[in-house]
C-alpha cells in the first residue's frame, strides 16, 4: 500500500511499475529529466527477476534489460520485450488480427490493463490500454490471459482467405463445366431407354453391313436393303416434319402470348397514369403521401415485375424453339438428299448390283457412324456430369472448411463458460460495493461488452454518476481477477489499483471491497497493490506499507535526491499531510 497526500508522487511510482512491465513512459518532463531508469525486482517460480527500463527524456526509444535465472537479455522494442517476458512466464502469444486486417501480436502493455487500473481514466471503462490496435482487443486479451483460443486468429484468417480464393476458383470451374454440359446436352436424349435402343441399332446396322458384304446375291440383297432404308428415310422425314411443325406452332403461340402480355403491361401503365391523375385531385387525397393509393402502387409494381419476368421466360423458350427448328430444318435437308440418293440407286435401270451394294453399305455405314456418334455424345455427357458432380463435391468440402473456420467463436464452450462465471462474479462484487440503481441482469457478449439491464457502461456513465461507473469497473476487474486466480499456474497474480476515486466511493464500501480482495489474494497466492490519499487500509503481518521517504518543500515525497532522503524513523512516523 502506498499512502500519502496528493502531490507526493504516488501515481508516478505506480506508473513506473507499469513502465517496467512495458507500458509507455508517460511521465512529466521533470521525472524524465531527473530519472534515468526504473528497476523492478520480482519473482517468477521462486527465481529472481530484474527488469531495468530506461526512461528516455528525448527521442523516446525503447530500451530495457531482463535479468532472469542468471541470464540477461537486451531489448530495443516493445515487441521484443513482450515476447521475451511472455516466454519467461510460460505464455505463447497468439498471432492475432489488427484493426487493419494485418497480423498483430499482443504486448505486455495490451495485457496489463486487465490487472492494472491507472489513475483517472482507468476507472471509466472495463478495459483501457495505451493503444488499441488489435481487433476486439479486450476480448482477445482476456482469451489470451485465460489460455483460450483467439477470436480472430491470423492463421485462421489466412487460411480463410486461401479457402475463399479456392472457393472462387472452384465456382469458376463449375460454371465452365455447366456451360460445357449445357452445350453437350442440347438435343441429346441420354435416357437409359434411348441408349439401349441406340446400342441395338448399332448392332443391327453392323450385322446388316456384314450381311451385305457376305451375300452371294449382291443385287437382290442390296435391293431389299435399299428398299428398307428408303422406308426408314421416309419415316424419319415424316417424324422430323411433324416435330418442325409443332415447334413452329409453339413459336407462334409464344408470340401470341407475348403480345397479350404486352397488352397487359400497357394496360397497367394506363392504370398507373390514371392513378397519378386521381392523386392530383385534392378532393380525393388532400395530404401529400396520404397512403390512400399505396396498395394500388404496390400492386402495380408487383404485377409489372411478374409480367416482365414472364416475358423473359417466353423469350428464352422462343429462342430455344427457334434454334431447334433451325437444326430440324438442316436435318430435313440432309434426309431429303439421302432419300434421293437411295431412290435414284434403287429405281435407275442402269444401276448395277455392285453399285446398289456400295450405296446400301455407304448408307448403312453413315447411319452406323451417326448412331456411334450419338452413343459417344451420351458417354461424353455422362463423363461431364460425373466431372461436374466431383467439382460440386469439392466445392461443398471447401464451404465446410470455410464454415468451420468462421464458426470458431460460436462453439467456444470454454469462453462461454467464462462469460457465465464473470456474470455471477460481477454481480457478487457489485453487491460488495453497494452499487445501487444498476440492474443485476448482467450480460456479456462475445466481444466482452458488459451491459446491465441493457445499459452499457458508457450509457450509465453519461446518464448517472461517475461513482456508479467506478464501482462497476472495480467489480468487473475483481470478477476477472477471481476467475483468473482459480488456476494456480497463471502468472499474473496481482491487481494494481492506482488511487481509486475515493471522493466518489464511500469509505465503508471501499474498505469492504479491499478487505475481500485481500482475503482472495491471500487464499490464491496473489498480491494487491493499492495507492491511497485518504483511506488508510489496515496493515497485517504479510502486508507492506510504502510511505514517501524524501524530504519535500511542503511534504514528504516518493522521489527525490539522495541528499533529501529522510531518516527511516522520520519517514515511518511522518506519513504526510492527511494521514
Amino acid at each position: 500500500m502506498l499512502f500519502a497526500a496528493n502531490g507526493s508522487g504516488k501515481s508516478p511510482v505506480v506508473r513506473m511499475l507499469a513502465s517496467a512491465l512495458g507500458f509507455p513512459n508517460n511521465f512529466r518532463a521533470e521525472i524524465l529529466e531527473k530519472c534515468s531508469a526504473v528497476v523492478l525486482h520480482a519473482e517468477v517460480d521462486k527465481k529472481p527477476l530484474k527488469i531495468r527500463r530506461a526512461l528516455e527524456a528525448k527521442n523516446g526509444d525503447f530500451y530495457a534489460t531482463i535479468d532472469f535465472d542468471g541470464t540477461q537479455t537486451e531489448h530495443y522494442s516493445e515487441a521484443s520485450f513482450s515476447v521475451a517476458l511472455f516466454q519467461l512466464l510460460g505464455l505463447k502469444p497468439p498471432r492475432l488480427v489488427s484493426n487493419k486486417g494485418t497480423e498483430a501480436q499482443p504486448y505486455i502493455a495490451t495485457l496489463l490493463p486487465l490487472f492494472y487500473l491507472i489513475q483517472g481514466h482507468g476507472y471509466s471503462a472495463a478495459y483501457r490500454a495505451p493503444s488499441s490496435f488489435i481487433a476486439d482487443q479486450f476480448a482477445e486479451m482476456v482469451r489470451f490471459a485465460f489460455g483460450l483460443n483467439p477470436k480472430h486468429s491470423f492463421e485462421i484468417k489466412k487460411s480463410l482467405i486461401e479457402e475463399k480464393g479456392a472457393l472462387e476458383a472452384q465456382t469458376r470451374k463449375i460454371v465452365a463445366a455447366q456451360r460445357v454440359l449445357e452445350y453437350q446436352s442440347r438435343g441429346v436424349d441420354d435416357s437409359d431407354a434411348n441408349k439401349a435402343a441406340l446400342q441395338l441399332t448399332s448392332e443391327s446396322l453392323t450385322q446388316q453391313i456384314e450381311g451385305l458384304r457376305a451375300s452371294v446375291d449382291a443385287k437382290g440383297t442390296a435391293s431389299s436393303t435399299l428398299t428398307e432404308l428408303l422406308r426408314q428415310k421416309d419415316a424419319q422425314i415424316q417424324t422430323r416434319q411433324l416435330e418442325l411443325f409443332e415447334l413452329k406452332t409453339r413459336v407462334a403461340g409464344i408470340e401470341t402470348i407475348r403480345a397479350e402480355i404486352d397488352g397487359e403491361v400497357k394496360t397497367l401503365g394506363l392504370n398507373e397514369e390514371a392513378l397519378g391523375v386521381f392523386k392530383s385531385f385534392q378532393e380525393i387525397c388532400r395530404v401529400p403521401n396520404c397512403g390512400l393509393f399505396l396498395g394500388s402502387s404496390e400492386s402495380y409494381g408487383k404485377n409489372l415485375l411478374y409480367l416482365k419476368d414472364q416475358i423473359k421466360d417466353l423469350e428464352r423458350n422462343s429462342r430455344r424453339a427457334e434454334i431447334r427448328a433451325e437444326q430440324l430444318a438442316e436435318r430435313l435437308e440432309e434426309l431429303e438428299e439421302e432419300r434421293q440418293t437411295l431412290a435414284k440407286s434403287l429405281e435407275s435401270p442402269t444401276t448395277s448390283g455392285v453399285d446398289q451394294l456400295v450405296t446400301a453399305v455407304q448408307s448403312l455405314t453413315k447411319q452406323l457412324v451417326s448412331v456411334e456418334s450419338a452413343l459417344a455424345q451420351i458417354s461424353g455427357l455422362k463423363d461431364s456430369r460425373s466431372k461436374l458432380f466431383k467439382l460440386e463435391q469439392e466445392r461443398d468440402r471447401i464451404q465446410d472448411r470455410i464454415e468451420g473456420l468462421t464458426n470458431t467463436g460460436r462453439a467456444d464452450h470454454a469462453f462461454n463458460d467464462l462469460r457465465r462465471k464473470l456474470r455471477e462474479l460481477t454481480v457478487k462484487w457489485m453487491d460488495m460495493l453497494e452499487t445501487t440503481s444498476v440492474s443485476r441482469n448482467v450480460d456479456i457478449d462475445l466481444n466482452l461488452r458488459f451491459t446491465f439491464g441493457g445499459e452499457t457502461l458508457e450509457t450509465i456513465g453519461s446518464g448517472g454518476t461517475s461513482s456508479t461507473t467506478s464501482r462497476l469497473v472495480l467489480a468487473i476487474h475483481a470478477a476477472l481477477l477471481e476467475a483468473y486466480l482459480a488456476d494456480g499456474t497463471r502468472p499474473f497474480r496481482f491487481l494494481i489499483l492506482d488511487t481509486p476515486k475515493q471522493d466518489e466511493l464511500h469509505t465503508a464500501d471501499l474498505a469492504r471491497y479491499l478487505t475481500e480482495l485481500e482475503k482472495m489474494c491471500e487464499a490464491n497466492d496473489a498480491q494487491l497493490l493499492f495507492s491511497s490519499t485518504e483511506y488508510e487500509h489496515p496493515i497485517a503481518k504479510q502486508d507492506k506499507r510504502w510511505l514517501p521517504s524524501y524530504r519535500g518543500p511542503e511534504k514528504p515525497m516518493y522521489l527525490g535526491r539522495r541528499s533529501d532522503l529522510l531518516p527511516e524513523t522520520e519517514a515511518a512516523s511522518d506519513p504526510g499531510d492527511g494521514a
